[in-house]
């Protein structure tokens, strides 16, 4: 082989191997760039209100964590005794409530929450399953059993991993969201205690220590369409 064939081909090899390097390259800075793209446009963590009117889910998360606030309670006074129920709480439905200042119910609240009725009723339940007869007059009751609602409601996050859904200007049509990674979360929680106070009296006789109870029902999506959900709810929907 002559002299300059052998740098002809030194030459074409050089060649092959940078255009190959250059190809690498430009795959890798690619690579880096989507993956640049992801990290910033799709990584959040945000907190969101209970929404209403709920659904059958959180209705079921409020209703067992209240069960299980409410599994262990008792009272330090006779078994068998003659009681009545009240409750009281934060509002957790502001609609009912006067606020206008030239109206001469302001402050008043026209009708309970829905929702401490049900504390009520349930608490009611688990009090005479224990062997306290429950009336509903304050002359056929012996003692006052007042439950006192520290907090009710459910706490929602959402943590997504991808790209979210794009509406541009330049192109005609909008990109659908990227699910690689998305977690839906959602916690109830209970927490209350009861006063007990003699009918007749008033005196205050004594107060249980406050108690709690949690459910949470989580649903994830990997990968866009691969789904499962995690819960402690009892027979979940």
């Amino acid at each position: 082989m002559s002299r300059e064939h052998l740098i002809e081909n030194l030459h074409v090899g050089s060649s092959c191997q940078s255009q190959e390097s250059k190809t690498r390259a430009q795959i890798s800075a690619g690579i880096l760039v989507f993956a640049l793209a992801v990290l910033s446009a799709g990584c959040a963590l945000t907190q969101e209100v209970t929404k209403t009117p709920r659904n059958a889910i959180e209705q079921l998360l409020l209703s067992q964590a209240l069960e299980r606030a409410i599994e262990d309670i008792t009272l330090p006074i006779p078994e068998g005794a003659a009681i009545r129920v009240e409750v009281t709480g934060l509002q957790t439905d502001r609609v009912h409530l006067h606020m206008d200042e030239y109206d001469e119910r302001l402050g008043v609240i026209d009708s309970s929450s829905w929702d401490l009725g049900f504390v009520r009723d349930a608490v009611a339940g688990r009090l005479g399953a224990l062997g306290y007869r429950v009336q509903k007059s304050e002359e056929a009751s012996r003692y006052l059993v007042r439950i006192v609602v520290r907090a009710m409601g459910t706490n929602q996050a959402k943590t997504f991993f991808g790209i979210p859904p794009i509406q541009s200007v330049i192109i005609p049509f909008a990109l659908p969201q990227i699910t690689i990674y998305q977690e839906l979360a959602q916690l109830a929680h209970v927490r209350l205690h009861l006063d007990i106070f003699e009918s007749g009296t008033g005196w205050f006789v004594e107060s249980t220590l406050w108690t709690s109870g949690n459910t949470y029902y989580n649903q994830y999506t990997v990968l866009f369409f691969f789904g499962f959900r995690s819960t402690d709810l009892v027979a979940a929907p």
